[in-house]
């Protein structure tokens, strides 16, 4: 059936399946109480038809009009309330949002909240962290994305239906309250068991802007927000004025969000009236949007850090300078979702977020990564991603979405790594250092900076000894073996190093001492120094 046809056709079909729902309602509702009433029905269907009007009318693609009555009829008999999985017919990005999660659905691009500090998904009947908000509790205590919440307090939460106001009515309270969760992370046996005291959420997107050297300024954005473009536009005026020549952008672990930040951040950097992204879609035609603005930093080298974590106006703000020749991309291939949605609302006052377009990236490439095979996949494949720190192909298959790095730096999945991670996700490193610090406030307030700090502090043999003894005697099973120890001397020294500075200079003193043995910051600064530019 063509969508023209199904638009003639809609006002008898739903007057039928109307019919037939206030039948079932009138004469099953005694016997069987969650039945729908005649006003139930009416609502339900005034409630799809609205949500078909808008896939009609503004849907990225065709879709099959038949199929999706099908599986509204489906819905209505087996329980009215229930309309998530009509979505699964279109694509991952694209879902239902409830009246009582509304309200909440952009406080973290639009303001503060009391909690834990994660953005979820709940996926096969268990909810997936997707990130951690930065310098939110979960985030401070080592919950990455990935991670499955089996257990919220007493409350077995995996496997039982928890609906999404289930969750946030849980790990949601008033900052100081606490809230004990079990994880289940991919590689460990056992469940992880995190103590998380709320707080005040934060939404700002600039992590934190320092000098890593005389002339290399380091900005890390964590998400795109309505602030986003102020805020970086003071990081690189406070950079400029301490002397940067040259940057490094990191955007790992970026989910995105509003697309014009990444665009304002963009034009920061691309001199002229280049093209940075353009949208098409079915209903909506093609956007372009053009640099024009005089940029901050139009000069001077530029790396930018992306990981299989950075999605959507990530994707976008990192392929605009790849394919203008701005920057150089290092790191892991990004997420792979390159959709564009908008929320509508319903007569109900519950909404729908709507894929209307795709981006694509000035050569002409679309980011999205396929859901072909469906939303588990989907996400399968990007946790297999994460676990094998494959970023070229996956299941044998040649990668084109996302935005490859020009740089590919390999995921560290060394035992020694695995180890420290362990400590860390624990809260075990944490722990001992807030301990420590509030033992030796006077001594930490000695340090004139973080950079007086990092040069001068020096954990002793007594405070390592008093670490090991620490998680022998808080979790006896990650006793380190004197030789494994010993290893894992230097990571341990720095991540104490880095949680005692965020105690005394928050994000500007954690972060300089934390990205001190990272990895891909090393290949960062490699890039920034090196002679010639990468090759395009």
């Amino acid at each position: 059936m063509s969508t023209s046809r199904f638009s003639s056709y809609q006002p008898f079909f739903f007057a039928l399946v109307l019919a037939f729902g206030v039948f079932i309602g009138v004469m099953l509702g005694p016997i069987m109480g969650s039945k729908p009433t005649p006003t139930q029905a009416r609502s339900t269907y005034t409630r799809m038809d609205s949500i078909l009007a808008y896939i009609d009318n503004r849907y990225v693609d065709s879709i099959n009009t038949d199929s999706l009555l099908d599986v509204m009829i489906t819905n209505y008999l087996n329980d009215p309330a229930t309309i998530d999985s009509f979505f699964k017919f279109l694509d991952p990005h694209s879902n239902y949002i409830h009246k009582e999660d509304l309200q909440g659905f952009n406080e973290d691009l639009e303001g503060n909240f009391d909690g834990i500090g994660i953005e979820f998904n709940i996926l096969n009947d268990t909810i997936l962290v997707v990130t951690a908000l930065s310098g939110g509790p979960s985030e401070k205590l080592g919950i990455q994305s990935g991670d499955q919440i089996i257990r919220i307090d007493d409350t077995l939460v995996a496997g039982i239906g928890v609906t999404n106001q289930q969750v946030m009515s849980m790990l949601r309270g008033k900052k100081g309250t606490v809230v004990e969760v079990d994880i289940k992370r991919r590689g460990e046996n056992e469940l992880i068991p995190f103590r998380i005291t709320r707080d005040v959420i934060p939404v700002h997107s600039v992590d934190v802007a320092y000098m890593i050297d005389d002339i290399t300024g380091y900005i890390k954005v964590n998400k795109f927000s309505a602030n986003t473009p102020y805020e970086f536009a003071d990081a690189v005026i406070k950079l400029n004025s301490r002397g940067m020549k040259q940057l490094i952008l990191d955007l790992r672990s970026n989910p995105g969000g509003y697309l014009q930040g990444a665009v304002s951040l963009a034009d920061q950097f691309i001199p002229g009236k280049e093209l940075i992204v353009y949208t098409e879609g079915r209903a909506v035609g093609r956007t372009e949007e053009r640099s024009g603005k005089a940029g901050l930093f139009e000069q001077g080298k530029l790396i930018v850090l992306v990981n299989e974590g950075s999605a959507s106006a990530s994707e976008i703000l990192a392929g605009a300078l790849q394919d203008n020749h701005r920057a150089t991309i290092v790191g892991r291939r990004s997420f792979g979702k390159g959709l564009v949605q908008e929320v509508y609302p319903l007569p109900d006052t519950s909404a729908v977020r709507l894929t209307i377009a795709r981006y694509y990236t000035p050569s002409g490439k679309s980011i999205q990564r396929s859901y072909a095979n469906g939303t588990d996949a989907y996400y399968d494949e990007y946790m297999q991603i994460v676990m094998n720190g494959d970023s070229d192909s996956v299941n044998g298959r040649k990668a084109d979405w996302g935005i490859a790095p020009d740089v590919e730096v390999a995921l560290d999945t060394s035992d020694l790594s695995r180890r420290f991670n362990r400590l860390y996700n624990l809260g075990l490193v944490q722990q001992f250092s807030y301990g420590w610090y509030g033992n030796h406030k006077k001594q930490m307030e000695g340090y004139t900076d973080v950079q007086a700090f990092q040069k001068d502090f020096h954990m002793s043999d007594e405070m390592f000894r008093s670490f090991l003894n620490y998680v022998s005697d808080k979790e006896p099973e990650q006793s380190l073996p004197a030789d494994t120890a010993s290893l894992l001397r230097p990571r341990i020294e720095t991540g104490i190093m880095a949680v005692l500075a965020r105690q005394q200079w928050g994000n500007d003193g954690f972060f300089p001492i934390l990205n001190s043995m990272d990895p891909d910051i090393q290949a960062a600064l490699d890039a920034a120094y090196r002679k010639e530019e990468h090759k395009k």
